[in-house]
């Protein structure tokens, strides 16, 4: 649900653009431009996906959305415990990092909504990444008295919480310094290339999450 400026070679954004009123984002996500519509000649955010245009062009730094998700990132789930520290996790998020040799089939025991876990209890070491819906937190829509949008085309030092952990089977997505980030099917960082030979890389890895600190760092080409 955060995102941060750390530094870029311009002052400011270099695009405050109308915004797609059909659309649903938190700042942090991948964006990139389209028409506004039949006979308008004005550019307008969207969310970039895999597909439009093979072109993620920057980051969203507003916030439209009616709920607000926070990550964690290798939450240690004690022995003998199948609690995980937070309940109403996102369903396709919760990913294994450790203690389990079979993700996929741990995960036919979860309860999302109770954020419980099953066989998994059983095996030591378990670590689990997951996003999860945070509570008592309504969301909120920044571009409602504009109807515009803020997208950080330029090239800068960027963090964010607001990024895949899951690569959909129950294993985590893996993150090195260095490493090549794109925009995911979700409009999230992802070092996973969904569309491979595309040229659709955003950025690379500066700083890998943690459970202690679990932004991502980033910088954005």
């Amino acid at each position: 649900m955060s995102f941060k400026l750390l530094y870029t070679n311009l002052a400011g954004p270099q695009g405050d653009f109308l915004v797609d009123p059909t659309v649903t984002f938190e700042a942090g996500q991948i964006g990139t431009l389209q028409g506004a519509g039949t006979g308008s000649s004005l550019p307008q955010v969207t969310l970039a996906g895999t597909t439009t245009g093979g072109i993620p062009l920057g980051v969203i730094d507003d916030n439209k959305t009616t709920q607000f998700l926070a990550t964690v990132v290798g939450e240690v789930i004690p022995s003998g415990s199948a609690n995980l520290n937070n309940a109403n996790v996102v369903s396709g998020t919760l990913a294994f990092t450790a203690g389990t040799a079979d993700p996929s089939a741990t995960l036919a025991g979860v309860s999302y909504v109770n954020g419980t876990l099953a066989a998994a209890t059983t095996l030591p070491g378990v670590t689990v990444n997951y996003s999860y819906v945070i509570p008592g937190k309504a969301g909120d829509d920044t571009t409602l008295a504009s109807g515009k949008c803020t997208l950080w085309l330029q090239p800068g030092e960027y963090a964010t919480d607001v990024y895949e952990v899951a690569a959909g089977t129950g294993t985590a997505v893996a993150y090195t310094i260095g490493g090549p980030l794109f925009s995911s099917s979700n409009s999230k960082l992802t070092s996973v290339d969904e569309t491979p030979g595309t040229g659709n890389s955003i950025g690379y890895v500066t700083k890998v999450p943690t459970n202690g600190n679990p932004f991502l760092h980033f910088y954005k080409v």
